[in-house]
């Protein structure tokens, strides 16, 4: 899909009026008049020993960029699941000890509402409330480098990152909340007069190995999301890169970063089932396809 774009590396000087002669010379000099099964196999048999690499963009080394970027994206994605995670888990048992109630109904009606709205829009919808009405320019202003500070300008984008999933993930964390709460062992809990804390406790160690394995084997699809949130915020990370590598069609970049994006996810899946499996070693197989 990339190859048959209409963007071009030639255009990356800002110039769109370059003549055909000077755009085919620039291609003709970084390989691109190739076709593309030709390009692809250079570039894959390159990677498979290790070497991804320059970008034609800016002729620095594609590992380089990645490694320079690398840490602010995990920052922002595993902070943003790990409070995805919590949230979920906590909003689970309070629809299910509130069932029917105003309660419930008001978590589902505001988390559907967010969850209507997809991750560029809702970002876009921050920038504008917190940005130029409430005037938090502060909070979007990624250019100071103070950590304090980088730290205060991750809020936005970790809000948009959880708001967007948090009606998707809450729905299957209740149901499966609410499946350990229907099991036998734990309805005799009840009968042996248990604390409902104690209670809870039981059913979240039973379930939480459930859990963890979906947050895992939904980990491709979250980072995806994350990279468009920090290309609206203009944050440091891979997102940014990627999406202009995308418009430039700079191949090295992009091919890098979703191979990256695809092994990363594939590790997080087998991380997750791992201690899914720790936690409770007859967990039942589920099918998250």
């Amino acid at each position: 899909m990339l190859y048959f774009s209409k963007g071009n590396i030639a255009y990356a000087s800002g110039v769109n009026s370059q003549s055909k002669e000077f755009i085919q010379r620039i291609e003709r000099n970084l390989g691109l008049d190739k076709p593309l099964l030709t390009q692809y196999k250079i570039w894959l048999f390159k990677a498979l020993k290790g070497d991804f690499g320059v970008s034609l963009l800016s002729g620095e080394s594609v590992v380089k960029m990645i490694k320079e970027r690398l840490f602010n994206t995990l920052i922002l994605s595993l902070s943003a699941l790990s409070i995805l995670f919590v949230l979920s888990i906590i909003l689970a048992f309070v629809e299910y000890h509130f069932k029917n109630s105003f309660i419930e109904k008001m978590i589902a009606f505001i988390t559907f509402n967010f969850f209507a709205l997809p991750p560029l829009v809702l970002a876009l919808l921050f920038i504008l409330v917190f940005g130029i009405f409430w005037n938090f320019s502060s909070w979007i202003d990624f250019s100071d480098d103070n950590f304090l500070n980088q730290l205060k300008h991750l809020i936005l984008p970790i809000l948009v990152l959880v708001l967007s999933h948090l009606a998707i993930y809450l729905r299957i964390v209740k149901n499966f909340i609410h499946e350990s709460f229907s099991q036998i062992f734990i309805q005799n809990l009840y009968a042996r007069a248990l604390r409902q804390r104690e209670i809870d406790c039981l059913v979240l160690r039973y379930s939480l190995g459930s859990i963890i394995a979906y947050f895992g084997s939904t980990a491709l699809s979250f980072i995806m999301g994350a990279y468009i949130v920090e290309s609206v915020f203009n944050y440091s990370g891979l997102g940014s890169l990627l999406l202009e590598s995308i418009i430039f069609k700079d191949f090295p970049v992009v091919l890098a970063l979703l191979f990256l994006s695809v092994l990363s996810a594939a590790f997080f899946t087998f991380l997750s089932d791992m201690i899914a499996r720790a936690l409770n070693p007859k967990l039942r197989k589920f099918s998250f396809a």
